[in-house]
C-alpha cells in the first residue's frame, strides 16, 4: 500500500493535477472520456442490403403498396354499398309507414 502511495506522489509532483471542480479539470475529463470513445473496437462490417432494406427492388414495392391501397378501396366501397343499402331500406320502411298512415297504397 505504501508503493502505491509513493507513486501517486510521485506522479502528482512530475504532472501535478488540477483543483477539482476546475475548468481545467473538467477539460481533462471531457478529454479522458473522448478517448475511451475513441478506444472501441470498430463496429462488425455489414453489407449494404442489410442495411438499405434488403435487396428488393422498388417496382415490386410499388405493386405492393399500389395492391394494398386497392384492396382498402374496394373495402370501403363494399362498406358503403352495404350501407347505402341498409339506409334506402330503412327508409323505405318509414315511407311505408307514413303512406300507411295517410291512407294511401304502400310500395313493395
Amino acid at each position: 500500500k505504501e508503493e502505491v502511495k509513493r507513486q501517486k506522489e510521485r506522479l502528482e509532483e512530475m504532472a501535478p493535477r488540477p483543483d477539482p471542480g476546475s475548468f481545467q479539470a473538467r477539460m481533462e475529463k471531457r478529454a479522458q472520456k473522448g478517448h475511451y470513445c475513441r478506444e472501441r473496437p470498430p463496429s462488425p462490417e455489414m453489407k449494404d442490403s442489410d442495411l438499405m432494406g434488403g435487396g428488393d427492388s422498388i417496382k415490386a414495392h410499388v405493386m405492393r403498396q399500389r395492391d394494398s391501397r386497392e384492396r382498402r378501396e374496394a373495402q370501403k366501397q363494399v362498406q358503403g354499398q352495404a350501407k347505402l343499402a341498409a339506409y334506402q331500406a330503412a327508409e323505405k320502411e318509414k315511407m311505408n309507414e307514413f303512406r300507411r298512415m295517410m291512407g294511401l297504397p304502400t310500395e313493395d
